[in-house]
């Protein structure tokens, strides 16, 4: 009898967290907001009057880097781990199917990665309030919009996994999230000189991934009002057609893999 498959995402995850743990990446995570915390307290010394602007943009910068950087880690090693410990065998000898082990894998890389995540932004807010800098409503919509584009990312490193070994997985998937922005600036240039009528400018523009536009920490930073809802809801549709096509794409390629 097969077994329903959110038991299969829920033992997975489960396993995945406890996982984690084991592997104190979460501690790293720690370690590296007691740094922010430190390093932005510094300013206290000094005063922040006047530097409202430049604290929040470091902050934001490097919640960003930071949560991009263990995304991209959590979710590159979730099969290439199972491969190489051979515990995949015993997984896949249940009645557990290749897709729901996929599946299953994506929500141990999003849960574990939105944590870091939560616990980055958490503990920045906190400090900009010690600091007498609050920040504006948009902020709320600034966690919702990054947890979309976490779990975007985790379908992608994901997919990309059973086609890349995870060195070459990690440094592309870094690559690809880091200059989505630049590969948006240079078509806008070749729009300048072909016209935004071009098609195949505009079919390789939508081809192209856009971490980027998850991103509003500059919002943030420069206090702008909220965004109109139906700007993040089209960005959760983006993100749960294009996420679910990498998906996909994965499960094709992993079912016919040969494992060992």
């Amino acid at each position: 009898m097969r077994v329903p498959t959110w038991q299969v995402c829920r033992s997975l995850t489960t396993a995945g967290l406890l996982e984690t743990v084991r592997r104190k990446d979460l501690y790293v995570v720690l370690i590296l907001t007691i740094l922010m915390v430190l390093g932005a307290s510094a300013f206290r010394i000094f005063g922040v009057s006047g530097l409202e602007i430049f604290v929040k943009d470091v902050t934001f910068l490097a919640i960003g880097v930071l949560s991009t950087v263990l995304t991209v880690l959590i979710a590159a090693r979730q099969l290439p781990d199972e491969v190489q410990r051979r515990t995949i065998y015993p997984l896949l000898a249940r009645p557990i199917t290749r897709g729901q082990l996929l599946l299953g894998k994506w929500l141990t890389a999003f849960v574990t990665a939105s944590v870091s995540f939560l616990i980055l932004a958490g503990t920045a807010y906190a400090l900009l309030l010690l600091l007498g800098i609050p920040l504006k409503p948009i902020f709320g919509q600034y966690l919702l919009l990054k947890l979309m584009g976490i779990g975007w990312l985790c379908a992608l490193v994901v997919a990309l996994s059973v086609y890349l070994t995870p060195s070459a997985n990690m440094t592309l998937s870094l690559i690809l999230a880091f200059g989505s922005g630049l590969f948006g600036r240079l078509l806008l240039m070749a729009h300048w000189e072909h016209g935004v009528s071009a098609l195949w400018l505009n079919l390789l523009y939508g081809v192209l991934p856009h971490y980027d536009l998850f991103d509003m920490g500059q919002k943030v930073v420069y206090d702008w009002s909220l965004v109109p809802w139906w700007v993040l809801s089209a960005m959760g549709l983006y993100a749960l057609t294009s996420g679910g096509l990498y998906l996909l794409l994965g499960w094709l390629r992993f079912c016919k893999q040969v494992l060992g």
